[in-house]
């Protein structure tokens, strides 16, 4: 944890390592823009693209949930175990951050109560490296980012599932829209909590690194998912 001398230092954004001309970020804007190309290429590829036409199947959906229950799960573990020795992170966590609940509540409405699947490759590689993140400290803040984000775009993926699928929702659909009406307050509130809080270039450099690699982890992630016919 901190000092209570760093805590106390006034600091609240997060300057570009060796660009001293250029006007320092906030973290979060910072995070922004050293993910926006791979935020891009997540959200191009072909199981996203089905989910957001609402053309994947009952079965494409579970599967995809059942590898994002081992991936969430790993995230849901490792802020926990940040936040409980950084208070810098133990800020930013609220009860209804936790996620994989709502993937299983999910999975048990599609019929998949009980024993998980198996991480496939991709997604055991993009785990392990989530719980690597939690290890070392405020790198966990980068999966966290994308994932946590990734909820802003859930919600039309909900819509457009509940309208191919036929489920009327919540049920069902309640891990891609957690935060209902509330979703861009709740987000707004975590971006502002982060940006107020004191990191080092150093950690500002690692949190970053650690999103664009949860970005690109996703893709393996997702060509290992089969594909209903």
């Amino acid at each position: 944890m901190e000092s209570a001398t760093t805590q106390q230092k006034p600091a609240l954004r997060c300057p570009f390592t060796g660009k001293t001309a250029e006007p320092s970020q906030t973290l979060s804007s910072r995070l922004r823009e050293a993910t926006r190309e791979a935020h891009d290429v997540a959200e191009r590829h072909p199981v996203q693209g089905r989910m957001a036409r609402g053309a994947a199947s009952r079965v494409d959906y579970a599967n995809w949930l059942e590898q994002m229950h081992h991936i969430w799960s790993a995230l849901d573990a490792a802020v926990a175990g940040a936040a409980r020795g950084d208070a810098r992170i133990a800020a930013l966590l609220k009860p209804y951050h936790v996620h994989a609940p709502r993937i299983e509540a999910d999975l048990a409405f599609l019929g998949r109560a009980g024993e998980r699947e198996p991480a496939s490759p991709g997604t055991q590689q993009l785990v392990d490296f989530i719980r690597s993140t939690g290890a070392s400290g405020a790198a966990v803040i980068g999966p966290w980012y994308v994932l946590e984000g990734s909820n802003n775009g859930g919600r039309f993926l909900a819509k457009a599932l509940s309208r191919g699928l036929e489920i009327s929702g919540p049920h069902g659909l309640m891990s891609l829209d957690p935060h209902g009406d509330a979703q861009k307050d709740r987000w707004l509130e975590w971006r502002s909590a982060l940006d107020a809080q004191h990191f080092s270039d150093t950690e500002c450099t690692a949190i970053t690194d650690a999103a664009s690699r949860t970005f690109a982890g996703l893709t393996p992630v997702f060509d290992d998912l089969p594909v209903a016919v």
